[in-house]
């Protein structure tokens, strides 16, 4: 039972709509996929809908982008009640947070010498989020900036430390948790391995962290090694997926999936 837990779509940072999303992961042989979208579930209709016609198991997620004593956490939350209004109404609060701090980028961008209008950034774009890949992808199609294909200029530009980065501030890492909790699912850490913040992974279990994400393709075998050992002694369940975002020539659909019959998910529905 081959699952990616972790994956993206045009209502958030992807390249690829719901529907083709569970295509793809029908074609790669996969039976489960989460979709994962950033701050949004606009997409999570459509995926559900097309799991269900194309015969394959879909779970309704989110990524919460969070902040706890200046450190941004990325929670997972799996098998949620999408329709619960007090989230819906949490997350247009946080989209139009959002949408101010890109706001607030662009100025900073235009202040370094690279222009862009809010409308090269948001077109096409299926609703209200705004992240940094439009604003990496707008400035590469004005040619603002080259290919980019070790990515110096994201960094340079929007990475953490970038001239033009704004910190998250629209949601903490124990109301996320919480939040999913409260809609019915499951709260999982993300790509921890990206974080080098383990010190703080035992205070989010004891508000309510279910489950960390292990399997990820920018993982060591190290470091899935040691959160391997780290669920285990926290008591948490494990999960893996690709982060997908239909990107060619970056991560395929399946990379860092995990086996069902291997691990015990409590939000996987048969």
């Amino acid at each position: 039972m081959a699952l990616d837990l972790h994956t993206h779509t045009i209502y958030s940072d992807g390249l690829v709509t719901p529907e083709e999303l569970v295509k793809r992961a029908k074609e790669k042989g996969l039976t489960g996929i989460a979709l994962t979208d950033h701050d949004t579930v606009d997409g999570l209709p459509s995926f559900l809908t097309a799991g269900r016609e194309i015969g394959l198991s879909c779970i309704p997620g989110v990524e919460l982008s969070t902040e706890l004593e200046g450190v941004e956490f990325h929670i997972l939350g799996y098998q949620i009640n999408f329709e619960q209004a007090e989230l819906r109404h949490r997350l247009e609060q946080v989209i139009a947070a959002r949408r101010e701090r890109a706001r607030g980028m662009l100025a900073l961008l235009a202040k370094h010498g690279l222009p862009l209008s809010w409308e090269e950034v948001t077109q096409g774009t299926p609703n209200a989020f705004v992240g940094r890949i439009q604003i990496y992808r707008a400035l590469k199609k004005k040619k603002l900036i080259g290919p980019d294909p070790d990515r110096k200029a994201f960094h340079y530009y929007l990475g953490s430390q970038g001239v033009a980065y704004l910190p998250h501030r629209e949601l903490s890492t124990l109301e996320a948790i919480a939040l999913i909790r409260a809609a019915g699912g499951w709260p999982v850490l993300a790509h921890p391995g990206r974080l080098g913040e383990d010190r703080f992974i035992p205070f989010l279990v004891d508000h309510g962290l279910a489950g960390l994400e292990v399997y990820y393709p920018e993982h060591t075998r190290d470091q899935t090694r040691k959160y391997l050992a780290l669920a285990q002694e926290l008591g948490l369940f494990v999960t893996g997926g690709s982060d997908y975002h239909g990107v060619p020539e970056e991560r395929e659909l399946g990379d860092g999936q995990i086996d069902e019959g291997k691990a015990y998910l409590p939000f996987f529905r048969k």
